[in-house]
């Protein structure tokens, strides 16, 4: 990886832009995997009485987002614990449950390790193999993996693979370590296909399974930062405890239940991306130099083979005003992989014809 790199997340354009010295300029962002439909609506009509929100406290625990949960989903409040944005809870949880050892599976989301290094605890890596498109890890490995462990982190879909792991063999794990902890971030379940059957909050809490959920991504309100974590009421009390009040702000709190009134939205978003998955990703096949990984959420990951270095792919795409997510410091990524978060059709067939135009041999 190249060691300019630094730790950050998505939609940085302008660090690459300085990088390579090249004028500031207005970009194709497609490092971030927001819904591109933008927010709904009813968030936009009821902005000025939402706005109304900020010369009041909020509720002290976001009433409002766990609202949004119970009506739903049919999680009760006794299970569920609002967040300003999912990472929030994605660092309180290891801060707080104090587990000795994490098994983190990768590449993912680097949080998941950071969080828990941050939180005093060791962390083992469970590698996935892009040769195996990035599929769940041998069951028998995993087990033996988790017997030298106390807890275990995963992304459904993961971020930046897009595998969906099978609900089934985590509730078989699950029961196999009754005394491990399972965090499961779903924070783009929704985007995926029957994704209430698939969804592990839509399962009978277990007293080990803590599910981590956002409503940024789908949403597409990453600025207002809406998310929770559902699980046995004990886990979550023992979270209530030692979360800080009021970390979910009131404009959030009174949008999240206006998105319960989206449901043309949310048809029209699953719908729009599950063509848009399938389409970029029979043109990214015939692009000369680009893998492309299969995928269930809203962003493609693919790995560039047309020349050694993927800064030449960066800097030629930048040359062009567009942008990819740089996947070199994710764990198991850092052999020239990058990640398209998808935009519109017109936007993603502009990105095809840069990538399909790349001059170098």
């Amino acid at each position: 990886m190249n060691n300019s790199l630094q730790y950050r997340h998505g939609g940085s354009p302008s660090l690459d832009l300085a990088r390579f010295n090249l004028a500031d300029r207005a970009v194709l962002d497609f490092s971030v995997n927001l819904n591109p439909l933008g927010p709904p609506e009813i968030v936009k009509q009821k902005w000025a009485e939402t706005l109304e929100a900020i010369s009041d406290y909020p509720s002290v625990e976001g009433n409002g987002v766990s609202h949004y949960y119970k009506k739903k989903i049919g999680i009760p409040s006794q299970n569920f614990l609002a967040g300003n944005g999912s990472t929030e809870l994605i660092y309180l949880i290891p801060r707080t449950l104090r587990l000795k050892r994490f098994l983190v599976i990768t590449p993912s989301y680097n949080d998941y390790e950071r969080a828990s290094v941050l939180a005093g605890s060791e962390v083992t890596r469970v590698p996935l193999s892009p040769d195996a498109g990035f599929s769940f890890p041998d069951m028998n490995d995993l087990i033996d993996a988790l017997n030298n462990s106390d807890g275990l982190w995963l992304g459904r879909p993961n971020n930046p693979t897009g595998n969906l792991f099978p609900k089934r063999q985590l509730l078989e794990l699950a029961d196999r370590f009754p005394d491990h902890l399972f965090i499961i971030d779903e924070a783009f379940i929704q985007f995926t296909d029957m994704w209430t059957e698939s969804s592990l909050m839509t399962e009978k809490v277990r007293p080990n399974i803590l599910v981590v959920h956002s409503l940024t991504k789908f949403y597409a309100l990453a600025g207002l930062r809406v998310g929770g974590v559902v699980g046995h009421s004990k886990l979550i009390s023992r979270l209530k405890q030692a979360k800080e009040p009021w970390t979910v702000n009131g404009i959030a709190d009174r949008v999240a239940p206006l998105l319960l009134e989206c449901t043309d939205y949310e048809h029209r978003t699953r719908h729009d991306a599950a063509m848009e998955r399938k389409r970029v990703s029979k043109k990214l096949e015939q692009v000369d130099g680009i893998i492309p990984y299969p995928c269930s959420a809203n962003f493609i990951l693919c790995r560039w083979t047309r020349t050694e270095d993927m800064d030449d792919l960066v800097h030629y795409l930048l040359e062009n005003s567009a942008y990819v997510r740089d996947c070199r410091n994710f764990p198991g990524l850092e052999n020239n992989f990058f990640r398209i978060g998808l935009r519109s059709p017109n936007d993603n067939d502009k990105l095809m014809s840069i990538l399909s135009s790349f001059p170098y041999a």
